[in-house]
């Protein structure tokens, strides 16, 4: 292991490039990046051994960072978002479908035809948020689409609820969870224990399902 601004510890599964990055703090901070490249913040003055020392003791969590990595970019593989349009996390057709020459559109013209398309499609969202409203009697005040590459809703004190249009890609149970989520912030704008029982009332797998949505992040971060 050399520590001269790039350290490469062995995993499990393969070797994991550590970058170090000396800045003016107290503590050490590990941030894994991808199944390849992490970074290990560090006071300036930290010591070689130390950062060595402190590498090693973190080498089990390191493994298990890099599978679960691998895992999501495995299964994000499975998804070509340029290509094909998704619906309830099915491949439903050829995105060449949208218009007549699309293959010789420019990458902007494509992005924009297929942001159309899927905004097009954002009324099943819209349905199914006004279904579990009715069903739970959580209500909000107006429903908006959003294109926000971080997160898939939110719910705000002027009772606005926002959906990421993007959440048309997921298989309905995890949109299901998403607007359960938000409505439940009617109630509670926190993430305090009494806010996830609620959660757990209208969406008793929620824990489950909330797990299974960080698979899909990579569909936040991609433009399509």
């Amino acid at each position: 292991m050399k520590l001269f601004g790039v350290a490469k510890i062995k995993c499990y599964y393969k070797f994991m490039e550590v970058k170090i990055i000396r800045q003016k703090r107290k503590t050490m901070v590990l941030k894994v990046l991808n199944s390849q490249v992490a970074e290990l913040h560090v006071p300036i003055k930290m010591s070689a051994y130390k950062i060595e020392e402190f590498l090693e003791s973190k080498r089990n969590w390191l493994n298990k960072a890099q599978k679960r990595m691998l895992e999501n970019e495995n299964f994000s593989n499975y998804f070509d978002l340029q290509k094909y349009v998704y619906v309830n996390g099915e491949k439903v057709y050829n995105v060449n479908c949208l218009a007549m020459d699309y293959d010789n559109f420019t990458d902007e013209k494509k992005h924009k035809v297929l942001r159309k398309h899927y905004l097009s499609l954002f009324q099943q969202m819209e349905k199914l948020a006004y279904e579990l409203s009715e069903k739970t009697g959580l209500t909000f005040k107006q429903l908006k689409s959003c294109d926000s590459t971080r997160i898939w809703g939110s719910y705000n004190s002027d009772r606005i609820m926002k959906l990421n249009w993007k959440l048309v890609v997921l298989p309905k149970r995890l949109a299901y969870y998403v607007v359960c989520h938000e409505l439940c912030h009617s109630l509670h704008f926190n993430h305090k224990p009494q806010f996830w029982k609620d959660v757990e009332k209208i969406c008793p797998d929620y824990k489950k399902l909330k797990g299974e949505l960080k698979k899909y992040s990579f569909v936040l971060r991609t433009k399509f």
